[in-house]
């Protein structure tokens, strides 16, 4: 009797299919609910730098409004990431080459490159001259830029527009694998303002 019992339950395929699929639904809807998160990250990031290209170009006329501009910047990027936390930075130079360089000095009395504090140049033993750097940024210390000037700018100048967008992701499947919750992606452009007056020089300091 037992053996026929065991018989019977061997070839017994009732309830194979339930099993089956309990055993395949996780891991399917685990690639599912992935695959839906990084798809859903990337349109972030899309959205994210066409707004960035597309209303930055505003920026380029005179009497811009660069408050609006980030208004609108957030206002866009919320519509498919109603939670999200957008911080905008931008800054202006006045030529391409200002960005990812040390700023430079106008005025290097000993040609060494570095910049230094007063000095004597009159051999009286008392300094009385220093030298002098082109101050990109307006932040009175000579640094490479970043960013730029904490502006927009004026006729002619380039503007960088930074946007750091963090969200959370759509589903939580990724604290399975340790992951966080909040992600980030980010956008940038750069512009030139259009040529309606002078262009201003960059502010010359000294040591």
């Amino acid at each position: 009797m037992i053996a026929r019992l065991l018989h019977r339950l061997r070839d017994d395929r009732r309830g194979v299919a339930a099993l089956e699929f309990a055993l395949l639904m996780p891991p399917f809807l685990m690639l599912l609910m992935g695959s839906l998160d990084i798809a859903y990250q990337a349109f972030v990031r899309s959205t994210a730098q066409g707004a960035v290209e597309t209303l930055t170009r505003s920026a380029t006329i005179q009497g811009a409004d660069d408050t609006a501009i980030q208004q609108k910047l957030t206002a866009t990027i919320r519509q498919v990431a109603p939670t999200a936390t957008v911080a905008v930075t931008r800054g202006s130079v006045s030529r391409f080459s200002n960005f990812g360089s040390m700023e430079r000095l106008t005025l290097d009395l000993n040609n060494n490159g570095v910049l230094d504090g007063p000095v004597d140049t009159d051999g009286n033993g008392v300094p009385d001259k220093s030298d002098c750097w082109e101050d990109i940024d307006d932040n009175g210390a000579r640094n490479s830029v970043v960013i730029g000037k904490n502006s927009i700018g004026g006729a002619d100048d380039i503007v960088r527009y930074n946007v750091e967008v963090s969200f959370n992701r759509l589903f939580p499947v990724w604290k399975l694998f340790n992951m966080p919750m909040e992600i980030s992606v980010s956008a940038a452009t750069l512009v030139r303002r259009q040529p309606f007056e002078a262009q201003r020089a960059a502010t010359i300091r000294c040591a």
